[in-house]
C-alpha cells in the first residue's frame, strides 16, 4: 500500500470517528432534555398584543390590568388606577421570553397533586377579543421550593420553571399601583432643578392637650443663587445639606393608597398644603385633607390631592410627618 493511500484511509477514518463523537455530544440524554426543556408561554407577538391582564389566586376575585393607549392601569371597583409600568413590562417579559422549562407529565390525572386543576392560580393574557392570547395555571412548587409547575389551561402537559410567578400573584391592586404623587417621566416629570420656591402650612394639631391650629407658621424656602434660603432661619444657623433631600422627599413621595370616597373637587383638603413653584411659572400643590378613622389600620392616614391629578390618595402618618416639616428642621444643631 503506498503512503498516499495509507494517508487517506487515516483521513477517512478520522472524519468518520469524529462525526460519531460529534454525534455522540449532540445526541446525549442531557443536551435532548435541554433541548426539550426550552419553552415559550407567550409569543412575543403576541405580548405586544397585550390589552388586559387577569391575575386570580387563592380564591380571590381577579385583579384586572387594561391597556389604554400603551399606558397600563389597575381596574378596581370600576375605577381605573395608574399602574406600575414596569412591573406589568417585567411579567409580559417574563411570559414571553424562551426558557428552561422542562416536561414533567402529559396525563390529566397529575394536574392536581402538581396543583395545576382549574381551580390553581392563573394568569390570562387577553388581546383586543374575548378569547385569551394566553391562560397560564400555575401551582404548587416543587420538592426543592426552587421551582413551580405550569400548565396551560386546556392542555394535559404540565412543565416546571423557576420560580418567578408567585411575586405577580397577589391579588391585591396595592401592589400594582403606581402610588407616586409626581410623575417619575414623561412631560409633566419634575426635577430638583426646577422647583423655585417651596411653601407649606402645615396640618392643624389635635394633640393630647386638646390644643387645636397649625403646627407653626408655614414654612418658606426660597433658591437663592446656586443655594437656598429659609424664612426665619439665618444664613449662619442654616443646615443647608438639609434642603435638597428634603424636596427630593417632596418630589419621590408616594401615597399608600387611593380613596374612592371623595373627589378632588370636594371640599374637604384644606389641611394642609405644600406648594412647589416652578422655574416656568407652573406650581405644583399637595393638598391634605382630614385625618382618617381608626378602623382597618387606616389611623394617622390622611386623604390628599395633588395639581393635576383626579386621583385621591391616602398618605400614612410617617409620610405627612417627612414633608411636612418647619423652619426648626433646617437649623445647625449648636453644641450646649
Amino acid at each position: 500500500m503506498t503512503y498516499k493511500k495509507q494517508v487517506l484511509i487515516l483521513l477517512v477514518v478520522t472524519a468518520v470517528l469524529g462525526a460519531i463523537f460529534a454525534g455522540t455530544l449532540i445526541l446525549t440524554p442531557e443536551r435532548l432534555n435541554s433541548r426539550n426543556a426550552a419553552y415559550t408561554w407567550l409569543e412575543p407577538k403576541w405580548a405586544e398584543q397585550a390589552g388586559r391582564i387577569e391575575i386570580s389566586g387563592g380564591g380571590n376575585d381577579p385583579l384586572a390590568l387594561v391597556n389604554r393607549n400603551a399606558v397600563w392601569y389597575v381596574e378596581s371597583e370600576g375605577v381605573e388606577y395608574p399602574a406600575k409600568q414596569g412591573r406589568v413590562t417585567d411579567l409580559l417579559r417574563l411570559l414571553s421570553t424562551r426558557g428552561a422549562y422542562p416536561l414533567r407529565g402529559s396525563a390529566a390525572s397529575s394536574h392536581e397533586r402538581l396543583g395545576v386543576g382549574e381551580n390553581a392560580s392563573r394568569i390570562v393574557v387577553r388581546g383586543a377579543g374575548a378569547a385569551p392570547l394566553l391562560d397560564l395555571l400555575v401551582g404548587g412548587g416543587d420538592a426543592t421550593g426552587r421551582e413551580v409547575y405550569l400548565r396551560k389551561s386546556g392542555q394535559n402537559e404540565v412543565r416546571s420553571g423557576e420560580d418567578q410567578f408567585t411575586v405577580y400573584l397577589s391579588p391585591s391592586p396595592t401592589a400594582w399601583y403606581n402610588l407616586r404623587l409626581f410623575p417619575q417621566e414623561g412631560s409633566g416629570a419634575l426635577s430638583l432643578d426646577m422647583v423655585q420656591r417651596v411653601t407649606t402650612v402645615s396640618p392643624p394639631l389635635s394633640g393630647e392637650d386638646g390644643g387645636e391650629g397649625f403646627h407653626s407658621a408655614p414654612l418658606v424656602i426660597t433658591r437663592s443663587g446656586s443655594g437656598w434660603t429659609v424664612e426665619g432661619v439665618a444664613a449662619d444657623d442654616l443646615d443647608a445639606s438639609r434642603i435638597d433631600p428634603y424636596i427630593r422627599a417632596i418630589l419621590d413621595a408616594e401615597g399608600d393608597g387611593f380613596a374612592a370616597s371623595v373627589t378632588p373637587e370636594d371640599p374637604v383638603f384644606n389641611e394642609g398644603r405644600i406648594q412647589m413653584e416652578l422655574g416656568d411659572g407652573a406650581a405644583r400643590t399637595i393638598r391634605l385633607g382630614a385625618a382618617l378613622s381608626a378602623g382597618e389600620g387606616d389611623a394617622g392616614k390622611r386623604i390628599a390631592v395633588i395639581t393635576g391629578s383626579q386621583y385621591v390618595y391616602t398618605l400614612a402618618e410617617w409620610t405627612v410627618n417627612r414633608l411636612f416639616r418647619d423652619a426648626a428642621y433646617f437649623k445647625k444643631l449648636r453644641e450646649e
